[in-house]
């Protein structure tokens, strides 16, 4: 149990820098992201999301999960046959805990834009995650 213990953490802390750095990367250029665009103005969505790039930059966070994730799978949980349990703690843990991070750190700034970020993470690290660990059980298991 120790293993996984360290897994989720490990796990945790390189989905959380991954995602901050996305985050930054979409909001370089502008003092609000394309949710802002979306909620406060009358917009065209296409033309937010060309402008911002958040869509971009999530893809690029949920790939970079998937792979992260496909590689602890492959040589941590596959060869020492941990089973459905100590994947749903990874999948679940740090997904819940950095979306509450998320949530937490610029709540009174911007409530509605982060809690929507603390969303997408999470559901991003689970869907990358699920999707990871489905496909490495499949084709090695």
């Amino acid at each position: 149990m120790g293993t996984v213990l360290v897994l989720i953490g490990i796990g945790f802390v390189f989905a959380l820098l991954v995602f901050f750095f996305c985050e930054e990367k979409s909001l370089k250029d502008v003092k609000f992201s394309d949710m802002k665009c979306m909620i406060t103005e009358e917009a065209n969505i296409s033309e937010c999301f060309e402008k911002f790039k958040t869509v971009r930059y999530l893809a690029f966070y949920f790939a970079v999960m998937f792979v992260f994730d496909v590689l602890i799978a492959n040589f941590v949980y596959l060869p020492n046959g941990f089973g459905l349990l100590e994947i749903t703690l990874y999948t679940f843990v740090p997904s819940l805990v950095g979306s509450g991070i998320i949530l937490l750190v610029k709540w009174t700034y911007q409530p509605v834009i982060k809690l929507v970020s603390s969303f997408l993470f999470g559901s991003i690290f689970m869907g990358a995650s699920g999707l990871a660990f489905a496909l490495s059980y499949l084709v090695n298991g």
